[in-house]
């Protein structure tokens, strides 16, 4: 056989997928350079599907093409009690006090000022973050000496000369890793402090001052460096998150969202005649009039990106976003998965029920005995249930299920259009229900109590479909009382072919966060009205928490939502044998298994950030391995459905 001549010329050699950077991802998927750099700068770096969703959603931005660089800031945080500590003192200075400025940023001690960067330079931030530390060598092993500072126009701590010089060998070094041509940057010369208060009223200085004094910092030994930057439209604005949809009539409106925050004008604020004002969204980059009374003020540092966090302890008390060192630079990951943010990430498919208060939670709750008391005012006591048949071929599982699309963030205000002045409801959209059961209080009962859209029942009929495709066993069902989580178990169950075959067990305890009901529970279904809709309702089940002990809770820190939920998990897997399948709200997947895991409660702020990535009936699987449980991956596929904007037929009609 005749020899291969040598080729002059070769074909060059291909860059493999798999070894393609995000940047060159985004290139091969025929976006421009500029715009990919600019939303792997705004999203952290977290992969090119991250990145992907944000160019997706910020087609309306005006300032997609402009090349203003992001603004950077390098803090050092503190995280563990004392993190638990401010955070309650923020909770309390704001409630008694009102607002002031360091109510806008999250507990820290800023190391570099803010400076500007190119898009281009974002990962190379980040990577100098950790080689920064790794120079430096030791990392503490011992609390930060603060001492308490108290003036009229001042209140908080600032570091020790030794401790604020270990601090500010780390800035210095972090200037010189990245300082260039593109980059000027200065380490912060003024003495290093933690703020806890400023701009203040003067009047409020006492009560501050009595606040202040109360915190103990004797145990600030759990600190972190975080490399945050912001949109430069930021600069000059308020923060405000969205606490009501709405829906534009107006082309010069802006479409709300729960879980976007919007960038305003203090002074149109403050000024507007008819409480209008223009903003920006945070979600989508897009300007447009809105009700400034459908949001409230936030902290700025919620709508800012993490970009990287790197551990300065060697005895770390484990939050969310410093469970190891946390890598950020080659995927979209919290440690190695999930979005790492305690503030501000980018998804564009968010969830409702992403509003809360400041609050930090790192207490481990221990597990409840086998046998709990009876009582009227706390968590009752239930008989175990062995009259199911029990799946024994497998270790025992528990599926947790959020409820389907709701209609009230679906349509924004329905309310006041599907109801007659008989009060009798309208069906608007092929979206909206045809008919609703009947309650006591309509059309007031559905205001906080929303039923599920068309697309909702059917998301949840596929995962029973594909969790019977799977041949999973159910023995047990307990649902959050609220008439959206009703809706979806019983889809679920007519998929799972178990319709007539189990009975729902209400259960008040796996309701949501109390926080965002001040007025106490919904004016839930009752049984009787439920069985009335044809719903198959366990009428002798006696539940673990009764609802006036859940009325009680409506100023339960996010430390308590966690315990509630996760006491009642306990005493339903302590009181039943088999797998136990539950359908509530988004938090629960996280507080209900978060312990059962041996993980600590998440803060406030690192619950936010789980709940985004938790769409509608979304599964959760933990399952007891070797005496432990374990989160493991479902049993079905996800399901992901696109947004389906309304269509006015009239439009056809325009010249």
């Amino acid at each position: 056989m005749a020899t291969l001549p040598p080729r002059k010329n070769p074909t060059p050699t291909r860059i493999s997928k798999q070894h393609l950077t995000p940047l060159q991802t985004l290139l091969q998927m025929g976006f421009q350079k500029h715009r990919a750099e600019k939303a792997l700068a705004s999203t952290g770096n977290r992969g090119v599907q991250i990145a992907s969703d944000w160019l997706l959603a910020h087609v309306n931005d005006n300032t997609l093409d402009e090349c203003t660089p992001r603004e950077y800031i390098l803090y050092a945080c503190p995280t563990g009690p004392f993190l638990q500590q401010l955070e309650e003192f923020w909770i309390k200075s704001r409630m008694m006090c009102g607002w002031n400025g360091a109510h806008n940023y999250v507990p820290h001690i800023t190391l570099v000022s803010f400076f500007k960067a190119p898009d281009e330079c974002s990962l190379q931030l980040s990577k100098a973050l950790k080689q920064v530390v790794d120079m430096t060598g030791a990392l503490l092993d011992r609390p930060i000496k603060l001492e308490l500072y108290v003036s009229q126009n001042f209140m908080g701590f600032f570091v020790a000369e030794d401790d604020a010089n270990y601090l500010k060998r780390l800035a210095l070094q972090y200037v010189k890793e990245v300082s260039n041509s593109t980059i000027s940057l200065e380490p912060h010369v003024k003495s290093l402090h933690l703020t806890l208060a400023y701009q203040f009223p003067q009047n409020q200085f006492n009560a501050l001052k009595s606040l202040v004094e109360s915190l103990d910092a004797s145990c600030a030994s759990n600190w972190e460096l975080r490399l945050y930057s912001r949109d430069p439209r930021l600069a000059t604005k308020q923060v405000h998150k969205v606490v009501y949809p709405h829906s534009p009539h107006e082309i010069d409106e802006l479409e709300l969202r729960i879980g976007d925050y919007i960038y305003l004008n203090s002074d149109a604020v403050d000024n507007s005649s008819d409480g209008w004002a223009e903003g920006i969204s945070w979600l989508t980059g897009s300007h447009g009039h809105l009700p400034v009374n459908y949001t409230e003020r936030t902290a700025e540092s919620d709508a800012w990106t993490l970009h990287r966090v790197v551990q300065l302890s060697k005895s770390i008390t484990p939050s969310l976003s410093s469970a190891e060192e946390i890598d950020i630079v080659d995927g979209h990951s919290i440690s190695t998965e999930a979005e790492d943010q305690p503030h501000r990430d980018f998804t564009h498919k968010i969830t409702p029920n992403s509003m809360s208060t400041p609050n930090a939670n790192d207490i481990k709750v221990e597990p409840m005995a086998a046998t709990v008391p009876k009582s009227d005012d706390t968590l009752s006591q239930h008989s175990a249930d062995n009259s199911v048949s029990i799946s024994s071929n497998r270790n025992r599982r528990i599926y947790i299920m959020r409820h389907g699309e709701r209609v009230d963030f679906t349509f924004g205000t329905w309310i006041p259009y599907c109801f007659d002045e008989f009060n009798n409801y309208v069906r608007k959209d092929l979206n909206m229900p045809k008919t609703l059961p009947k309650r006591q209080y309509i059309p007031e009962g559905w205001q906080n109590d929303s039923p599920l859209t068309n697309i909702g029942l059917y998301q949840a009929r596929l995962i029973g479909d594909a969790l019977a495709e799977a041949r999973v066993q159910i023995d047990h069902v307990y649902c959050s009382p609220a008439y959206r989580c009703i809706q979806t178990c019983t889809s679920a169950l007519e998929g799972l072919k178990l319709i007539g075959k189990t009975h729902i067990k209400l259960e008040p305890g796996l309701f949501e966060w109390m926080a965002w009901y001040p007025e106490g529970v919904p004016d839930w279904l009752t049984k009787d009205e439920l069985t009335e809709a044809k719903f198959t309702i366990d009428h002798d089940y006696q539940p673990f928490m009764t609802i006036s002990t859940l009325n009680e809770a409506i100023k339960e820190t996010t430390e308590d939502f966690y315990t509630r939920n996760y006491q009642v998990l306990r005493k339903i897997i302590e009181n039943t044998i088999g797998n136990i399948f539950i359908v509530a709200h988004a938090t629960t997947l996280d507080t209900c298994t978060r312990q059962l895991i041996g993980e600590a409660p998440r803060n406030t702020n690192e619950l936010r950030q789980v709940i985004h990535k938790i769409p509608y009936c979304s599964l959760a699987n933990v399952e007891e391995i070797d005496g432990e449980w374990k989160l493991v991956e479902p049993d079905c596929l996800p399901v992901t459905h696109s947004k389906n904007p309304r269509f006015e037929w009239n439009a056809l009609t325009a010249t």
